[in-house]
């Protein structure tokens, strides 16, 4: 950059801040700490919003298991010399909203809040599969096995609110409508 004041050229120098060698990973681990405060928000709200006492303490397992991973990748972040995220992502803030108007319309159904949770944890995993996918992740062993850690025990919750949540088999919309054409 170059000011010029009459007919005088007076050369300015500009400092841009260094970019840490390790700025990818730090970013990508704030990500999933976005997303893992994003999960504490969602169960901390689904546990107090549900009637169901196994659905409470399911929910408030989950927000620690939760709180256990922001702060295990908060530890991470701060030893590569970068900051911790404090908030969540857009998208989170959004179905969170959703979260808000859904349970407004239907009254806190125990499926509607295991639907909500499946939704959750699904985008939660994705967002580990895509970080682990990082080539500066790939290379860390230490990181890349806290980071798979912390996506099986994810896909390990997922599973417990599949089973959780009532499925229609096809079976099941078969056999029904074959009564109904039989009537």
């Amino acid at each position: 950059m170059v000011l010029i004041f009459k007919n005088y050229t007076i050369p300015t120098i500009v400092i841009l801040p260094m970019e840490r060698p390790n700025q990818n990973v730090i970013n990508t681990l704030n990500e999933l700490v976005q997303i893992n405060n994003d999960r504490i928000a969602g169960y901390h709200q689904a546990s107090h919003e549900t009637k169901d006492g196994d659905l409470e303490q399911l929910f408030t397992s989950m927000l620690n298991e939760s709180v256990n991973f922001a702060e295990t990748l908060g530890a991470y972040i701060r030893e590569m010399g970068g900051e911790p995220a404090t908030g969540g992502t857009t998208g989170g803030h959004i179905h969170q909203a959703w979260l808000d108007f859904k349970t407004a319309l239907t009254g806190n159904n125990r499926i509607g809040l295991l639907e909500s949770c499946e939704f959750g944890d699904k985008s939660a995993i994705e967002a580990y599969i895509t970080a682990l996918k990082e080539e500066a992740i790939q290379q860390d062993e230490e990181l890349k096995g806290v980071l798979f850690r912390q996506q099986a025990a994810i896909e390990s919750s997922l599973k417990i609110i599949q089973t959780l949540t009532p499925r229609t088999n096809s079976t099941q919309a078969e056999q029904a409508a074959l009564k109904i054409q039989q009537q």
